[in-house]
């Protein structure tokens, strides 16, 4: 079973730190995540476990303070290079060169007006116009002193660039206190021009410890156009990307349900596999709200628990809440399973509390507790207890499982037969008491013979559906009844394909019609309860089924052959689908007698007919379209259509109509489109031109107008951007809610204000995040 990884949840404010450390730790060889690239003798990475290999050397070396001598070690015989107008010194004491000086080491080059190098202690002091070079990132000031083995010195007044942030700054000194540490006095930093920056960060002081992983500073101040937007007078901050407990930046929002409120969420890193995210929420209108978020990793199980309490709602006076509890097991005691426990402490709380119409529109919650297990070779085992809660429109709700067992035995290849056999006993459970409820019994044994060849194949198969019901509180049905329904049925296709040119292009075309022929007999059904049965959506995957209804508590007489042909467009290069159609008719041969209760049967002699189309059209476009047509009233009861334009630039464009007869009808667009120089319009139009039937996601009834809308604007400037976006969705029939968000982003630090990517994600297809973290540079960036 798969795991999911927890991944970090606190960003690094200051992951420029690191690189300062190792752009000032001239002729190191520490290895870090972020690498030590340069001439022979560089370190590289060499696994997750915290040791580095030095190139050649044959030597692996744990990162640990406390092995000097291993660092002396590796260094010692390293060659110098020198240039210089002028050189003089004392053998094996100490050189000087001045006049466009110029010292290598290990992949650090130093430049100066004068530098002088001690042999005897390892140790740089440079004077006028220093500079140190490594890995690309630049060190600039009046004068250095660095012992370049133990890296212990200072620089006086530097000022610094890093190319693989785009980041720069000044500080009035800088004290190197050994390998992994070095502090920065009257610190700045910033990624916009050097010229009057648009925002910049100051610090009095600054710690940088790669020992352990962190960087602590004093009364950091951050400004932007001038005006001080934020301050702390202590801070701390990762220097990586590993999980750090702390605060993380607040969000801002405004809602009309819940008015202006403020989240100040704190992060606490329990253990590598485990992690509490704290979300204390003030809002005007609905006063103080606690949430928490709790998610573990373990060998054998993972899972979250999740949950939003108010105390006292200041609209309705009273306790309000949200939980959430997900697990999912693998091998307890030889079980597979999980459960997902969900619920609510009123039937508005999502409306009130919701944040996108996908949890507006929340009606049923499950409550399930789930176990499956290999019995054997070819045997699994499934118990499952599934219970509801059930709000506003969706009471009384479905049935409960309390609970099933269900057996499943696949025999692949006996004697060329494909076994598959369904053994399910479940207890239903009525949503009210008056209804009817019991325990059904099925088995559902299946026998197929594949015959499959290059160009073709046929698949004959017997099915045998046997169920008997154990009722309580029957009402009109009997206290027992029992039912045995055969089917048999018939599936075979051809594949033709020939090389063919259109559009300019080659391209193999393919050809692939099917026939499917079902026949089960009639069996009166209707002294049966229906607990779980509806009648199938009809769409080209139905087309090929035995059954018209899902569930085990109808099944349909049917004599039907269903006809299809699919044709593709191929890249015989790459073997990439370029377009595909497909179209295709069911035609019965009698009526269908069996029905569910309130849907009438159907009388028909043919289906409707199927068409559907999509494909890469180049350029970024892309379409994607389904239509149902009826040849009883030559009406279309079902359309759907997407075009979509998602150019390498960044531009999106998503176009799409719903339509299906008396139950959808809907408009639905979304943009990403440059409109000025460095401003970018964002939005959403979701349509509604029907006023009846019920929506299928938010299953709210259809009204004439808008269903959800997003318009927002993005600003980018070289070294930082802005985000407007209002958001408003309907929570239920007549009630909407709108949300307005509104972001600063100083790239490569930090983004303040409330998050609208979770919106922008969900309504703009194609929308992807900016990307503020540069690339690992190559070992030889910046190599001079």
């Amino acid at each position: 079973m798969r795991r999911p990884s927890i991944r970090p949840t606190l960003a690094p404010l200051f992951r420029v730190a690191t690189v300062l450390m190792l752009g000032a730790a001239a002729g190191l060889p520490v290895g870090h995540a972020a690498g030590t690239a340069g001439d022979a003798g560089a370190t590289r990475a060499a696994d997750t476990a915290g040791y580095v290999e030095p190139d050649g050397a044959g030597v692996r070396l744990k990162l640990d303070p406390a092995l000097s001598e291993e660092r002396a070690e590796i260094t010692e015989g390293r060659p110098v290079y020198a240039r210089g107008q002028r050189l003089y010194g004392r053998a094996e004491r100490e050189t000087t060169l001045e006049g466009d000086a110029e010292l290598r080491r290990s992949g650090t080059v130093v430049r100066g007006d004068r530098i002088t190098y001690y042999e005897a202690d390892d140790e740089v002091i440079g004077v006028g116009n220093v500079r140190i070079t490594r890995q690309g990132n630049v060190f600039t000031g009046p004068q250095l002193q660095l012992k370049i083995d133990t890296n212990e010195g200072w620089f006086d007044s530097p000022s610094y660039y890093l190319p693989a942030y785009g980041g720069r700054g000044r500080a009035s000194r800088v004290d190197f206190l050994g390998p992994e540490m070095m502090r920065l006095n009257q610190a700045s930093y910033t990624t916009c021009e050097p010229d009057n920056p648009d925002w910049i960060l100051l610090t009095d002081t600054m710690t940088i410890d790669q020992t352990q992983g962190e960087g602590t500073g004093r009364s950091a101040r951050l400004y932007f156009k001038g005006i001080q937007i934020l301050g702390a007078p202590v801070f701390a901050f990762p220097l990586s990307d590993e999980r750090k407990s702390g605060f993380l930046p607040p969000s801002l929002s405004i809602n009309s349900r819940t008015g202006g409120e403020i989240v100040v969420p704190y992060y606490w890193n329990i253990a590598p596999n485990r992690d509490l995210t704290l979300y204390p929420r003030l809002s005007m209108r609905r006063g103080l709200q606690l949430g928490a978020e709790f998610r573990y990793l373990e060998p054998s199980f993972f899972g979250r628990v999740a949950f939003d309490w108010n105390p006292k709602d200041l609209k309705t006076d009273s306790s309000r809440y949200y939980f959430n509890l997900t697990n999912r097991f693998s091998n307890w005691a030889g079980w597979d399973g999980g459960w997902d426990i969900r619920g609510v402490s009123d039937d508005n709380y999502f409306v009130d509390y919701s944040r996108s119409i996908l949890s507006s529109a929340e009606r049923v919650l499950p409550r399930q507790i789930f176990a499956t297990r290999s019995l054997g070779q070819d045997w699994t085992a499934l118990v499952n207890v599934q219970k509801w809660q059930s709000i506003l429109d969706a009471r009384p709700g479905p049935y409960e499982r309390v609970p099933q067992v269900q057996l499943r035995n696949i025999k692949r290849g006996v004697a060329g037969f494909d076994i598959d056999t369904t053994l399910d006993a479940t207890q239903f459970a009525a949503p009210l008491p008056s209804m009817v409820q019991g325990w059904r019994l099925v088995a559902n044994p299946q026998v197929s013979y594949p015959i499959v060849r290059p160009g073709w194949f046929i698949v004959p198969k017997a099915l045998l559906h046997l169920s008997s019901y154990q009722l309580d509180n029957p009402g009109a049905f009997p206290d027992s009844v029992h039912r045995v329904v055969p089917t048999l049925s018939i599936d075979s296709g051809l594949v033709f394909e020939r090389p063919a040119r259109f559009f300019g292009r080659d391209v193999t075309q393919t050809l692939e019609p099917r026939l499917f022929y079902a026949r089960t007999p009639y069996r009166d059904q209707s002294r049966i309860p229906v607990f779980d049965t509806t009648v199938a959506d009809f769409n080209f995957a139905q087309l090929f089924s035995e059954n018209t209804f899902i569930g085990n508590d109808r099944i349909a007489d049917v004599n039907q052959l269903t006809a299809a042909a699919v044709s593709r467009l191929i890249d015989p290069d790459s073997g990439a689908e370029r377009l595909r159609f497909a179209v295709g008719q069911r035609i019965y041969f009698s009526e269908q007698r069996v029905a569910i209760p309130g849907v009438p049967p159907r009388t028909d002699e043919r289906s409707d007919l199927l068409l559907a189309a999509s494909g890469d059209l180049g350029r970024g476009m892309s379409f994607d379209t389904g239509l149902q047509y009826s040849f009883e009233n030559s009406k279309i009861p079902r359309v759907s259509l997407l075009w979509r334009y998602l150019p390498p630039d960044g531009r999106i464009l998503n176009v799409g109509l719903r339509y299906r007869r008396d139950e959808l009808g809907q408009l639905d667009t979304s943009w990403r489109w440059p409109v000025a120089p460095r401003w970018t319009a964002l939005g959403r139009l979701n349509y509604s031109f029907l006023d009846k039937g019920v929506d299928p996601i938010s299953r709210i009834p259809n009204e004439r107008g808008v269903i959800e809308a997003v318009l927002g604007f993005e600003y980018s400037a070289c070294c930082w951007g802005t985000r407007f976006v209002v958001q408003r969705f309907q929570t239920a029939q007549g009630q909407a809610t709108t949300a307005f968000f509104i972001q600063l982003e100083l790239k490569g630090v930090a983004r303040i204000g409330s998050d609208p990517f979770d919106i922008l994600r969900r309504n703009i297809p194609g929308y992807r995040l900016p990307n503020d973290r540069p690339e690992v540079p190559s070992r030889y960036f910046g190599y001079e």
